[in-house]
């Protein structure tokens, strides 16, 4: 499992340590437990580390004493080469989680959660925040923003993506669709703004 929870420190701040509750209880026996009858191994679950962070901002939220946590650096490709879901903070990374096909749950906390929830459906055009969602035009995969970005509806989502099989393809299924095809197969980045200009233009 990948936690990317964003590159700058205000982000890793802000959403690092709800990933890390409701990573808890996702072991073998748990996961049973939610699925009678169905067996998971137990999950390791591997933070991003981002370039110019240092470990010690990490190691301040307990990564040490968390056995089932681990962070890497530089290695965020071979991670989501091998995750079977992804937890990321809302950025580019969302899209390179989607073009390598793992199933994944957007996070972005904000301070006054309900406040800015209000605003964005009152003020904002686009509808998604994501690149993935916004390259699709639809809601590909879920975005957990401001108030909603808390360890219940967390959980709720890693509970989708780790146990719902059918959800899970349905997200590759859209992936591949609305998100891989329509980029093309070269200049991924530029397709990506240019798609994106073009939607906000529509605005």
């Amino acid at each position: 499992m990948a936690l990317l929870a964003g590159s700058r420190k205000q982000e890793i701040r802000d959403n690092l340590p709800i990933m890390l509750a409701a990573t808890k209880g996702y072991t073998k026996s748990a996961l049973h437990y939610r699925r009678t009858m169905e067996v998971y191994p137990d999950f390791q679950w591997v933070i991003a580390g981002a370039p110019g962070i240092d470990r010690e901002m990490y190691e301040g939220y307990g990564i040490e004493e968390h056995a089932a946590v681990k962070v890497i650096y530089g290695e965020t490709y071979p991670l989501l080469t091998h995750a079977y879901a992804a937890v990321v903070t809302s950025g580019t990374a969302t899209l390179e989680t989607a073009l390598f096909e793992v199933p994944q749950v957007v996070c972005y906390y904000m301070k006054w959660g309900k406040v800015v929830a209000w605003l964005r459906q009152r003020l904002l055009k686009v509808k998604h925040i994501s690149l993935v969602n916004l390259i699709a035009n639809d809601e590909v995969v879920r975005e957990l923003v401001a108030d909603e970005m808390n360890e219940l509806e967390l959980r709720t989502e890693l509970d989708k993506l780790l146990l719902d099989e059918n959800y899970r393809r349905r997200m590759w299924s859209e992936y591949n669709a609305l998100v891989i095809t329509p980029l093309g197969e070269a200049g991924a980045s530029e397709h990506a703004a240019e798609k994106m200009i073009a939607l906000l233009g529509k605005g």
